[in-house]
């Protein structure tokens, strides 16, 4: 690896997008319930990204490791976080131009239908703009 032009290295290679952000977003835990940030390491108290997970979007990096949050402490201090349920207008009648999630033991699927449909009164997870990203990220796990 050493002779190539551009080796590989242990930790992620991240340059400047702007003046104090970082071209990768990582995690941050212990400052309240936690929340990924694209500022430099040394801002939180870290000297570098060692061996910490990076994401490329603020929006994986909340739910590779904050899904856990009920209250979605991590994606409302995104510059434009998400909101629980989609406020835009339907596609076609009976749809919705966002994809979410519907969890069932173990496995489930994506849809665009209205929460209704599956006895729920509103959208709890981040929603997406089309079904293979809702998939991937929900359910990347499942074969079929």
């Amino acid at each position: 690896f050493s002779q190539m032009a551009n080796p590989p290295t242990q930790a992620p290679t991240v340059t400047a997008t702007e003046a104090g952000t970082l071209t990768v977003f990582y995690p941050v835990y212990g400052e309240g319930e936690g929340f990924c940030t694209n500022e430099p390491p040394t801002d939180h108290g870290l000297s570098s990204l060692n061996g910490i997970v990076t994401s490329a979007t603020n929006a994986e990096c909340c739910t590779k490791h904050f899904s856990w949050q009920k209250s979605g402490f991590c994606f409302s201090q995104m510059a434009n976080p998400p909101t629980q349920a989609p406020t835009v207008a339907a596609t076609e009648p009976g749809t919705l131009n966002e994809f979410y999630p519907i969890r069932n033991q173990g496995s489930g699927f994506c849809t665009n239908e209205p929460p209704s449909t599956y006895g729920l009164n509103d959208i709890y997870e981040q929603s997406y703009p089309t079904n293979a990203e809702c998939c991937k990220t929900y359910f990347s796990h499942q074969s079929d």
